[in-house]
């Protein structure tokens, strides 16, 4: 067993020489030299009991019993409460003992039902009225916390359970607590020990003398030092101290890859004085969220309860902080507790989870059903079928929430600065895909479709959506998948020679009349048989398509200007005289016709345009035709490495401070608000600042702008009357494939939006989405503009923008944020949209001054999102991870290696069937790619079940 491992169960490994003493009759054993260390898992809720150690006499020579211990994953798996025992006078066991056992039992506590304890309801109303609130406390250790709370606790004359009592009045005042007394007992401030530091555990204070029989009375200080004793697991030895509260009450809750996670930024500690009369609470929120160990590293509130030693067990501190923990795990709820304004806010907020609480448990009682209840139609032999049932239950089911999401977006503490960075965030991450995507098209479809008609459908379908829409969160755009789609319909037109706006039209309106038929019977309810291997898979093929796009104009770009190896005329054994001739020629031609272009248009706009229309001929013998566009983009003579070296510059500094900015929430730098701010504004800083080094300050390098559209767009209906019966027959054909895309990428990112995880409020329209997506494609049909429908990554990534996180550290010590509540509003999209809109009329200037690498750097970031979290590509990552240090995933507690081998290589295999017929050069082999993206939900079911275990695949791979 390895070290490591070792100390993960609890016991840590002794020196040789001290094994040696222990097992071997003949090397002399000095009781002082003696050490057994029990570590037990530290957790902020457990139950603490220091032990004599045994002498080690007594062992007979043996290092130990085996000792029972739990799992970290059975440790945050409950909620505790934690008692400290110490026993009396431990130096009377052994001579000199450097370490202490400590025992740490754990409780299960069920919530409070506020709906029937009449108990529940009364200790939040005598807590509001007699509060003891520290909002923005500034404190760093525990010790200075509870030191805080209880000075301002017994400062106040009064408690949850009304008047004073005769407990406490003045520092320093005697009052009448019966025959006690109490020595005043300093605690020496020490920080709270980190879990790698809770392996040292040193002698132990007894604090029995909480009841030594006295006549003195306490002082409030006295009281505040035996309230310490009594929170506090205090062991000292050799100026060493260990801190522990004793008594505490958590909550854990299990996240979205089925693992228990504690919660992290809340923590109530309670304890029993005999001093004391009436119950003491008290809440604290610290000024930053604090460090107070393991299980507690990001903590912000506290609550802190002390009830009389001698009250009844509905009154005792457990049940009082049992009620209070039930509102505060509620994780929104302590999101609203850290943004509330002052105290009268708070107990408003207080009040209010109470009273919905109550409400919430009594319709939860409510939910059985009554046999009056079940429809009839339930009972019909044959139930009837309605078209649009779906849609009609969709529209039900949002419409009451359609001026909300015109509200919520000022609604809520920080709301307006969330919506305002998630405006300015949508508008960069639609726009950059928006261009790169038509400089895409323009190069598949030589023109036809470029960055001016992307735009434009960008900004007609993104207002559209955003107005009538059912989910408002998804984002519409035109996709890789769709950019090899319209790149396979352009070659068909080629091969038979039809008119491209035409047959792309009439593709457009039987894709969109599928997706009618599609929203008419229902069909998104296939998609309850959709499994995260589906979402997996795609998202994986999503993140390799922006990828090979990126790679391929990289190559390219080292292909024109690195390689310096030209394919048109500049071959070694040209004679240098005819190449001289030749580059005076193109300097003149272009010269000339520069001249005879638009004044507002330079030359270096101009000079795309010339290389489709201006062909020279230079004739010494031999007939040698040259192009133009190979003057432009570098295949001369003159070789421009530093146009290369730049490209690949921008696109990986884009790619590095964009991660960069995101994950500042992550630095210590700056304060939490700053941070977050960072994140939020992380998009268009980076764009601007990479497009200002780019454009400006290496203005000398040529570096190559995209092309803006060469077809000037004009509000005309395509000519469907030019094609023939046989060219609408195959149109028909391409569109059902097309629209099998349509329907797995809409409902897929759907699935994603609506995931339990992001807790969202206002239910789901898959039905009515699909519709209101093919009303937008029929009207961009009918114009011939590009096509659009729900987008990954950006659906997700413009719901977390919305949303409040809160960030937890699992059992294997990784950071994982958790989403506390999302502003579900329309305002966003639309006003993103807006701006899209506004910066059509910035073409060709100064949109063009975005260089193309920080496209690509964008389209490089989105690769990476698709994957983030990728169960898939975690399990990819197995094959070459030393089996130690697996991480501690749901699935590898309970699914064979071999189980989860085989089902990864079964995903990789369906991936690289997608990839081939997704990237293949054969346009018609394209055809068959969103027929297997549907065909994935039937290997699923029906084949991967007869080589992996239904249980197995339960656990691996649940519904989206």
């Amino acid at each position: 067993m390895r070290a490591d491992d070792e100390k993960k169960m609890g016991v840590e490994k002794r020196p040789a020489m001290d094994r040696k003493r222990l097992t071997d009759p003949e090397v002399p054993r000095s009781p002082s030299k003696e050490r057994l260390r029990l570590l037990t898992p530290e957790s902020g809720h457990m139950q603490h009991l220091t032990l004599p150690c045994s002498m080690a006499y007594s062992t007979g020579g043996r290092i130990g019993s085996i000792v029972s211990h739990k799992s970290e994953d059975a440790l945050s798996s409950v909620s505790v409460g934690s008692i400290l025992r110490s026993t009396d006078d431990v130096d009377d066991y052994f001579w000199e003992a450097s370490s202490s056992l400590v025992l740490s039992q754990l409780e299960k506590l069920p919530l409070k039902d506020f709906s029937c304890e009449i108990r529940a309801n009364m200790d939040i109303k005598l807590f509001i009225k007699e509060a003891t609130l520290l909002l923005d406390l500034q404190a760093s250790t525990l010790e200075d916390i509870i030191h805080e709370m209880l000075t301002a606790v017994f400062s106040n004359p009064g408690g949850v359970s009304g008047g004073l009592n005769g407990d406490v009045i003045e520092h320093n005042s005697s009052i009448a607590v019966g025959s006690h007394s109490t020595t005043n007992f300093r605690v020496t401030p020490v920080s709270s020990p980190t879990a790698a530091e809770s392996s040292t555990i040193p002698h132990c204070t007894s604090n029995s003398e909480l009841n030594s029989p006295n006549s003195e009375v306490p002082t409030v200080d006295a009281l505040i030092e035996k309230a310490k004793k009594a929170l506090f697991l205090q062991i000292t030895l050799n100026e060493h101290s260990y801190y522990r509260l004793c008594k505490t009450i958590k909550a854990v809750s299990v996240n979205d890859d089925d693992q228990m996670l504690t919660d992290q930024s809340w923590i109530c500690a309670l304890c029993s004085l005999k001093e004391v009369h009436k119950r003491y609470v008290a809440m604290a929120r610290l000024a930053c969220p604090v460090n107070l160990g393991r299980s507690s590293e990001g903590t912000q509130i506290i609550l802190l309860v002390i009830s009389p030693l001698r009250e009844k067990k509905t009154k005792c501190d457990t049940e009082l902080g049992r009620t209070f923990a039930t509102i505060l795990s509620d994780i929104e709820f302590r999101r609203q507790l850290i943004y509330a304004a002052d105290e009268n806010e708070v107990k408003s907020l207080l009040w209010a989870r109470a009273h919905e609480l109550q409400i919430e448990q009594e319709d939860a009682k409510r939910q059985v059903l009554k046999v009056c209840e079940i429809p009839d139609d339930l009972f019909e032999p044959n139930p009837k079928f309605h078209l649009f049932r779906g849609v009609i239950s969709d529209l039900r089911r949002k419409l009451p929430f359609y001026p909300s999401d015109f509200l919520d977006a000022y609604r809520g503490a920080h709301t307006i600065r969330k919506v305002i960075s998630t405006v300015f965030f949508l508008y960069f991450f639609c726009l950059l895909p928006s261009l790169a995507f038509g400089v895409l098209n323009a190069k598949n479809t030589m023109g036809k479709i470029g960055v001016f008609r992307v735009l434009l459908s960008q900004v007609i379908g993104g207002l559209f959506y955003g107005v009538i829409g059912g989910q408002p969160l998804i984002i519409l755009l035109s996709t890789a998948p769709l950019a090899l789609y319209i790149k396979l319909i352009f070659s068909v037109s080629q091969t038979y020679e039809l008119d491209f706006y035409a047959f792309f039209g009439c593709v457009g309106l039987f894709n969109a009349g599928f997706l009618f038929i599609y929203a008419a019977l229902d069909a998104s309810k296939v998609m309850r048989w959709s499994t995260r291997s589906t979402e997996e898979i795609f998202a994986f093929f999503v993140s390799i398509a922006f990828l090979v796009e990126a790679y391929r104009d990289l190559i390219k770009e080292f292909e024109s200007y690195y390689s310096c190896q030209s394919t048109m005329g500049n071959s070694s054994d040209q004679p240098r005289s005819e190449q001289a001739m030749l580059n005076t020629t193109f300097h003149l031609a272009n010269s000339s016709l520069a001249d005879e272009a638009d004044g507002s248009t330079s030359a270096r706009q101009f000079r795309p345009t010339l290389s489709r229309v201006l062909h020279l001929s230079l004739r010494d013998g031999n007939p040698l035709n040259i192009s133009l566009e190979n003057m432009t983009t570098g295949s001369n003579n003159d070789c421009k490495p530093e146009v290369s070296l730049l490209y690949l510059l921008l696109m990986f500094c884009t790619l590095w401070m964009f991660i960069s900015m995101l994950n500042f929430t992550k630095t210590p730098f700056l304060t939490a608000r700053k941070r977050e701010l960072i994140r939020d504004v992380a998009l268009p800083s980076t764009v601007l600042v990479m497009s200002f080094i780019g454009s400006y300050v290496f203005r000398h390098i040529d570096l190559k702008p995209f092309e803006v559209d060469s077809v000037p767009f004009r509000w005309e209906v395509v000519r469907l009357h030019q094609l023939d019966w046989i060219a609408a027959l195959g149109a028909l054909v391409l569109a059902f494939p097309l629209s099998l895309l349509f329907f797995m990428e809409q409902n897929i990112a759907s699935a994603i939006v609506n995931s339990p995880s992001n807790k969202l409020k206002k239910g789901t329209s898959y039905h009515w989405d699909l519709l209101v997506v093919g009303f937008i494609n029929t009207f961009l049909s009918i114009f011939g503009l590009p096509w659009i429908h729900g987008a990954l990554p950006h659906s997700p990534m413009h719901v977390r923008a919305l949303a409040d996180m809160e960030e937890r550290i699992d059992i294997g010590h990784h950071v994982q944020q958790t989403v506390v509540l999302v502003r579900e509003t329309r305002v966003t999209a639309i006003l993103s949209h807006i701006g899209i809109g506004l910066s059509i009329f910035l073409l060709p200037r100064p949109l063009t001054y975005i260089p193309r690498p920080v496209l690509n750097g964008l389209f490089v970031y989105m690769a990476i999102t698709s994957i983030r979290h990728n169960q898939l590509w975690e399990r990819f990552q197995l094959l070459f991870i030393e089996q130690s240090a697996y991480p501690p995933s749901h699935y590898l507690r309970r699914v064979p290696q071999r189980r989860i081998h085989l089902f990864t290589a079964l995903q990789l295999l369906q991936l690289g069937i997608l990839c081939g017929c997704g990237f293949v050069e054969v346009p018609f082999v394209k055809i068959g790619f969103p027929i297997l993206l549907f065909l994935q939900l039937l290997v699923r079911h029906k084949l991967i079940p007869f080589l992996i275990d239904k249980k197995y695949l339960e656990a691996m791979d649940r519904p989206i």
